[in-house]
């Protein structure tokens, strides 16, 4: 079961970094791509490696930002949920929660920990 559950972790944590961005330019699509990567849990990235994800097409200031202004509204809506059902129903958390709520971590591991997710 342990090995199970490895190896489907690391197959998202390939999902995560192979995950395209956006082929346009279009800030909204910048926009809603960081929304869906933080309602993920995935960690912001680095204008850089977007530009690695982007297939080496340059991400313009605008992007990146709109990137990071859907990021940061998806952020706040994941944080927002409940940390232990988070860790009760087994989904990955990567700490992007970790500087808003220094205690989500703490409830996720108690939700992981707990045999609710057995019943």
């Amino acid at each position: 079961m342990k090995i199970l559950i490895i190896s489907i972790a690391a197959l998202l944590l390939a999902a995560c970094s192979s995950t395209p961005a956006p082929t346009s330019n279009v800030d909204s699509d910048w926009n809603t791509f960081g929304y869906e990567r933080a309602m993920k849990g995935w960690v912001v990235q680095s204008k850089s490696k977007l530009t690695k994800l982007a297939e080496g097409k340059m991400v313009s200031d605008a992007n990146y930002q709109a990137y990071v202004t859907g990021y940061n509204k998806g952020q706040e809506e994941y944080c927002d949920q409940s940390a232990y059902m988070l860790g009760v129903v087994g989904k990955q958390y990567n700490g992007i929660c970790d500087k808003s709520d220094p205690f989500f971590r703490q409830d996720y591991v108690s939700g992981m920990q707990s045999t609710a997710g057995g019943m």
